[in-house]
Order: structure tokens, then sequence, then C-alpha cells
């Protein structure tokens, strides 16, 4: 009765017809519900159809069933590792081969699930086994302040006085992260022109200006979104990675449940989010953030001028922040891109039919003026322009 339904699916699964062997081993865990074989070549058969999930739960039940077989605890590796669930797919290989250390599948799918893992590491090594660790561990707990203050401000509505002290702690904190950073990479600052280009062209540099700017305003809720951003990618990572050292399947399961559902659209169709490995999710990640956050950047720049017509407007922020994204311009292609994609819709408005022509005449002098600004000199121009100076003479 259910072993020939269960025979019937084993010939349905052998010849490839994967959905009708699932029907057969469902027949026969209707007629004996308690056999973990059964439950065991169901979840074969799911994962045969892509339904991890549901290969998933049968494993599961398999191992309720007869914990003691280490047939199940395979059968779950292989249905987590199929759904990139690397760490429990790791922990389920591992589990079975305490009940069987001899069993070849078991061993060779934990060997592939460590494979598809960033090398394992102790808490200690994570966070204090050497001075970069140690510094990465400072920068997380700044970021995870950072974090602190960012729900803070965004719950403390009608608290005014509440609302300041976490905007500005908050770039308060961002300052010193980047200040640091900055001496890390490139030591203790030195009076001369090498360190001082170093430091510069730095993007750091341009993250810290961003801060003590704001640090010093009335609050101005768009500006927290670039810094959040960044830091916090930078904060899951490290997060990531502590749930990694200490062997919790944690990390996995918010990757699974939160990045998973959101990401394929932060990163693009383009990037294939989901045949990614957690290697590859990151570093996609890594790749997309600085041009997120010059989009932002370029959109704060918007806000303000478009404040100018109000009575909130802010003379003296808005000429510090444009000139700071002027410098910025001159060293960070995702600004530019960020811009030039600015340009390009602007011009589609400009030079649409119902476009009166002078408008589309006083952008195009607005864009040349600009252009002018962030021009860089070449070398002949440098010293035509230093020659052509004034010579100071002491009487």
């Amino acid at each position: 009765m259910a072993d020939d339904a269960k025979l019937r699916g084993n010939r349905f699964f052998s010849d490839g017809e994967y959905e009708k062997a699932a029907e057969a081993f469902t027949q026969a865990i209707a007629l004996d519900p308690s056999n973990a074989i059964y439950y065991s070549n169901r979840s074969g058969a799911y994962l045969k159809l892509n339904r991890g999930s549901d290969a998933v739960k049968d494993a599961k039940k398999c191992i309720e069933l007869r914990p003691e077989w280490p047939k199940g605890y395979s059968r779950l590796g292989t249905a987590l590792y199929y759904m990139k669930k690397y760490v429990e797919a790791k922990n389920a290989y591992e589990q079975g081969l305490t009940k069987d250390p001899n069993d070849v599948n078991l061993k060779d799918g934990l060997k592939n699930a460590k494979a598809q893992l960033p090398d394992a590491v102790s808490l200690k090594e994570l966070t204090v086994g050497s001075p970069h660790a140690k510094f990465r561990s400072f920068q997380f707990a700044l970021r995870a302040l950072m974090a602190i203050l960012f729900v803070v401000y965004w719950t403390s509505w009608g608290n005014w006085t509440l609302a300041a002290f976490a905007f500005a702690n908050f770039f308060k904190l961002g300052a010193i992260n980047y200040a640091a950073l900055l001496v890390w990479n490139h030591g203790k600052p030195q009076m001369n022109a090498v360190y001082a280009q170093r430091v510069v062209t730095d993007p750091t540099t341009q993250a810290l200006m961003f801060c003590l700017l704001f640090w010093f305003s009335n609050p101005y809720s768009i500006a927290l979104l670039p810094i959040a951003l960044n830091e916090g990618m930078h904060f899951a990572s490290f997060l990531g990675s502590l749930f990694l050292a200490i062997g919790s399947p944690v990390g996995s399961i918010i990757m699974d449940k939160v990045f998973d559902p959101i990401m394929p659209y932060y990163v693009g169709p383009q990037t294939a989010w989901h045949t990614l490995n957690n290697h590859g999710k990151w570093a996609a990640l890594y790749h997309r953030t600085p041009q997120v956050v010059a989009n932002l950047d370029v959109g704060i720049g918007l806000c303000l001028i478009l404040e100018l017509f109000t009575p909130a407007r802010n003379f003296m922020l808005l000429l510090i922040y444009w000139q700071l994204l002027r410098i910025r311009y001159m060293v960070s292609p995702q600004l530019k891109n960020a811009f030039g994609q600015l340009d390009q819709t602007l011009t589609a408005l400009v030079y649409h039919p119902r476009c009166p022509t002078a408008i589309a005449t006083g952008y195009n002098k607005l864009k040349d003026m600009l252009a002018g600004m962030v021009k860089m000199p070449t070398q002949e121009e440098a010293r035509t322009q230093a020659a052509s100076m004034p010579k100071c003479t002491i009487m």
C-alpha cells in the first residue's frame, strides 16, 4: 500500500518525472505519516522541482520522526544549501555527522557549505585579534550609536529638543568616525603636499566635511540618509561577521528575510542578486552604495535650492553645501555620474516642445558656467596662471 506508492515515486524520480514522484510520495505519507523515508524522498523530489522551502520542511519532519538517521540531516543540508543558507546548511551537516561521522554525503556537503562561507575566525580574532580588528570594533561601536540616534531622530517628532540632540550627535559621531579613518589610512596629519593630496582626494574627507557641516546646522532630515546608508552597510557587514564568528544562523536569516526581498531593487536587475553567494551579494552592495549616496547628495543640493522659495531657506548652508559638492565633483566619479543623470533629465525637460526656448538657452549658459567652475586646469594652464600672478616683494 504505502510502500507501493513509495516504489512508484522512486520509479518516477529515476525517470526524471519529479512532479509525479512528489505526488506518489505524498500518497505514501497519507497512508503512513510516521515513516521518515517517505518525507526524505519527497524532500528530494521537491528540491528537484525548485521548491526549496518545501524540501526543508520535509527534511525537518524526517529528522523529527527519525533523529538518529543521517539521511534526514543530509536532506536538510542539501535543501538549505540550495536556498543559499550556507550557515544553516553547515550546521545541518555537522549535526548529521554526530550521528554518523563516516557518512560520505554529509562530509561532502559540509565541505561544499564551508566553501561558500567566509574564512571562519573566532570572535576574539574578529574583534581584538589585531590592530585592524580593534579599529573595526571601534567603528562598529560608533556605527551602533549612530544607528540608535538615527532611530531616535525619526521617532521623536514633537520633541524638538530630543530630535536636535539626536541629529547633532549623529553627525558628531560620523565626524569622529571619518576623522579616525583618515588617520588610520594616512597616518597623523603632516604638513606636506603629498599628504595633503592623498587626504583631499580620499572620499572619506568629503564625508567628514559633510558631517561637520550638518553637525552645526539645524536638523535637516534628508541629510541623515547618505551617511546612514553608507555606515549602515558597513555596520550590517560587520554584524554578519559577528554572527558567523559565534556560529549563529541569525545573519543568514536576516539576509534571507530582509535583504533578499529588497536588495534586487536596490542593486538593479542586471546584478542577478538571487544567483549570488554571500560574497557576491556584499560585493554588489559595496559597489552600488556609493552611487546611491551620490544621488542622495545631489538630491539634498536640489532640496536646498528649492527651499529658497520657502521661509525655511538657509543661504549659508546652501552656499557651503554646493561648494562641497563642487570639490567632490572633481574627485568623485559617482557624483559626476549623478550630475550626468540629472543633466539628462533636465535636458529632456528644457528641450520639450512646450518649453520656452529661453529656458533652454538659460540652462545651457548655466551648464557652461558650472562646467568652468569645476574644470581642472591642465599643467600648462597651471604654469601660465602661476607666471601671471604678481610677485611679492619686500621693501
